[in-house]
């Protein structure tokens, strides 16, 4: 097979937030983790779309979260570093009703650094303005 770049779909998108951080899914009473890597959350460079949330797995790049971010989404914490959300996750043979997920993080900081970019993203709520770690909630008090 010829090399040559690869197209992972994220190409029109600019990521507003990356951190490492595992993902569990709620599943028959219990979770089961999903995998660790690295997540974004990408918003689109056109603003035509809805802004979502992606994984990938360390190591082999494998696609393990794809959910688009809606008006209702709903943040909750869970322990010291995690937070709670349910959406539908667009991968593979997935059901197409909400799931209850969790991610964990290193620590508290970037946790709540997550939940103010999703809170700015979510759909209803995009401005002009893009988040940046530059320009973050805690810079801007309106």
């Amino acid at each position: 097979m010829p090399e040559g770049p690869v197209q992972t779909g994220e190409e029109n998108e600019k990521a507003v937030f990356t951190a490492d951080s595992a993902l569990y899914e709620y599943l028959d009473g219990g979770w089961k983790e999903r995998g660790k890597g690295e997540l974004k959350l990408n918003i689109p460079e056109s603003g035509s779309e809805r802004s979502r949330l992606v994984m990938r797995a360390k190591g082999n790049y494998r696609l393990i979260l794809n959910a688009s971010l809606y008006k209702d989404m709903s943040l909750k914490d869970m322990d010291k570093k995690g937070v709670t959300f349910a959406c539908m996750n667009s991968i593979g043979d997935s059901q197409s009703a909400l799931v209850t997920f969790a991610l964990k993080f290193r620590d508290t900081g970037i946790r709540d650094e997550f939940k103010a970019a999703v809170e700015m993203h979510k759909a209803g709520k995009a401005s002009d303005m893009l988040k940046t770690p530059e320009n973050s909630p805690e810079a801007s008090h309106d």
